[in-house]
Order: structure tokens, then sequence, then C-alpha cells
């Protein structure tokens, strides 16, 4: 009786097919200790081959080993990483934050918030609003101030017309031993999305009127 071995030869290119796909070329422990072994078995016997030389290779082999599961771990880290990073950014979406910037974005909501970083007390001390191609527009006097001072601008001009929505420039400058001095500001604007994982800067969140800002310049989530 004739016997058809076609699918003894399907199943015999199968296995060779995955044994190959299993190849990738890595050497495992078994390997490196077949190798060793055939070291030992054809070395010079008038040079043989030291068990302080023997015990090195496999020192080598074995931190070879542990870097490649290092780096195996650090890759799961660095995914944990980016989810917990995906999470807190979603709960900032909609969310007002304080960024230092001396642009904002005026809203018929909430204004034109912002605040005023006065390093040394002043009683002069005035915030400037101009328009996005830098007109001046109006001036609020705050008076006397000293370190954290917010403010908030209601879209008047100095003629008490209101002004459209959108995005405004602003400074805020004060009289310091006899000289006009400007001050550090930053602004409150609204979470409008999130960017995970962007380069080095990891979490980097885009505010409406004011654009990309990493999420390390932050500085207050209201």
């Amino acid at each position: 009786m004739e016997i058809d071995n076609s699918f003894a030869f399907l199943n015999t290119g199968q296995a060779a097919a995955t044994e190959a796909k299993k190849d990738d070329g890595a050497l495992s422990t078994a390997d490196f200790l077949s190798l060793m072994t055939t070291q030992l078995q054809n070395q010079d016997p008038l040079k043989p081959l030291e068990s302080g030389d023997f015990l090195g290779q496999i020192a080598q082999f074995s931190t070879v080993s542990g870097i490649g599961d290092l780096n195996s771990s650090f890759d799961g880290f660095a995914q944990s990483m980016q989810s917990d990073q995906a999470l807190r950014g979603s709960a900032l979406v909609g969310r007002n934050v304080l960024v230092p910037s001396s642009i904002g974005n005026l809203s018929t909501e909430d204004g034109f918030k912002g605040q005023i970083n006065v390093a040394r007390p002043v009683g002069d001390l005035k915030v400037q609003i101009s328009t996005e191609a830098g007109v001046p527009i109006r001036t609020i006097p705050l008076g006397t101030a000293s370190g954290y001072t917010n403010f908030t601008w209601d879209g008047l001009d100095d003629n008490g017309e209101a002004l459209p929505p959108g995005v405004y420039q602003y400074r805020a400058t004060g009289t310091v031993d006899g000289d006009n001095t400007a001050f550090g500001t930053a602004t409150v604007a609204k979470v409008d999305s999130v960017l995970v994982g962007n380069g080095q800067q990891g979490l980097t969140i885009n505010l409406a009127g004011i654009g990309s800002v990493p999420f390390s310049e932050v500085q207050e989530i209201i």
C-alpha cells in the first residue's frame, strides 16, 4: 500500500517555519553554555582555559542579559508613566490653569484674568492692555501692591466700549526706586486639549489663546 507523505511534508515545513520564527538571532543561556562546552572540549592542552577566564565570560554574558532585562523593565515603566500622563491630562481638559505669559484670551464668560509677580513693593502698579497687534487700549491702575497680585479685565477699553473676545497682550509696570520697572506676569487660560508623550516634554497642554505649553510650566490649576 502506498503511503501519502504530503501531510508529513507539510507538518515538517510548519515545524521548520515555527523554528525559524523563534530564531531571532538572540543568544540564549543554553546557546552560551553550549559554546562554552565546545570551547573547553577543543581547547589547546598546552594552554588550557583558566577558570578565571571561564567565570569572567559567564559574568559578561550575565551582565548583558541583565541589561536586556533592565531595558525591558524600563520600557514597561515608561508605558505605565505614559498611561498615567494620559489620565492626568484628560482630567485637565476644560479646567483653568495659571501659566507664565504676557498674552491671554478675553472670553465673554470669564473676562481676562491674570497675575503679577511684584518682586518689590510698589505704590503705582498698573496693567496696560493692548491688542494682539500691540495697540494700547486700556490701562488699569492697581495702586499699592506686593507679592503675587491678581487682576481681572472686564473687556472694556479706556472709553468704556466693549471689545470683542479674543487674544490680547498686557504688561505690568510700576516705579521702584524712581525707575519704571516691568514685572513678571501670568495668565489664567482654559485647557482645550492635551498631548501625551511629546518628546522630552512629556505632557503638553493646549491653552485657548496661548497655544501649547509644557505641563511643567503650570503654576496653579484653578
